[in-house]
């Protein structure tokens, strides 16, 4: 049990380098990086889950630190590795924008944009809303879950301060950033060719009826049409998120698999 009052320092140690990797996790995991969280919050989450962690996973003796540089890089790469857990999550959601920002442009809706609390930048109202819905389906199926216990897995494929750069970790994280565009063409297909198709009716109708304005009528039918098929594509919405929520968490752990073994 990790005494908070009579500890080593080598326990210390390990306390400030677990406390590192569950920050870099903190700054990018999606529901954990939002910046509604006021941040007084999220540095209490740190402290505890590093608290629990500690105590919890059985930690080897790390390396005598002997110079301020060691210490450095000892840091920065367990701050890296929460990183990387983080951001293949957040790879959904960046997903998710991206589907929504394409859903917006087509629906006329590009004028159209809230903040972001992400990146403190704009992004399409469509995406905020999917954004929105994300969330609610990730805190179901328990995604926040996946993210602590991936965090808790490292610990055992990658001890503190075991750490190697030589894993070839970046060829798995661009191919699961790929899935980037998977999930927002996957996401935006349903309503994309249900415009299209109200395109091509429209351009029908154009021709039957000449003195009929089809750019007056077809922007309302269009954004009704959009509106309503994303509303009736959200089962599926939800059944691609948790299908790519699994996904990436096993990705996940075939990046911790492959960093511990090097």
């Amino acid at each position: 049990m990790f005494d908070f009052i009579n500890y080593s320092t080598e326990t210390l140690q390990i306390f400030l380098l677990v406390l590192l990797r569950a920050s870099g996790l903190i700054l990018i995991a999606p529901i954990f990086s939002d910046n509604t969280i006021p941040k007084t919050i999220r540095v209490g989450l740190v402290i505890i889950i590093s608290g629990i962690i500690v105590s919890a996973v059985n930690h080897p003796e790390i390396q005598t630190i002997t110079s301020l540089w060691q210490l450095t890089g000892l840091a920065i790469k367990e701050i890296l590795i929460g990183f990387v857990i983080g951001i293949t999550f957040k790879f959904v959601f960046m997903g998710i924008k991206t589907g929504g920002g394409i859903l917006g442009y087509q629906l006329g809706f590009a004028m159209v944009s809230l903040p972001d609390v992400d990146t403190t930048g704009q992004v399409s109202i469509i995406a905020r809303f999917w954004v929105l819905i994300a969330t609610l389906i990730f805190l179901i199926i328990n995604g926040h879950h996946m993210v602590i216990t991936a965090l808790v897995d490292s610990y055992r494929a990658i001890p503190v301060g075991m750490v190697s750069m030589t894993a070839p970790v970046s060829e798995i994280l661009i191919k699961c950033s790929s899935y980037v565009f998977i999930i927002a063409i996957k996401l935006a297909a349903p309503i994309t060719v249900t415009l299209f198709l109200t395109d091509v009716s429209l351009g029908l109708i154009s021709k039957v009826m000449p003195t009929m304005n089809v750019f007056f009528v077809g922007f309302p039918i269009k954004v009704g049409v959009g509106l309503a098929t994303v509303a009736m594509s959200l089962p599926l919405f939800a059944y691609i998120l948790e299908n790519f929520v699994n996904l990436l968490d096993s990705e996940m752990r075939v990046i911790l698999s492959v960093w511990g073994e090097v």
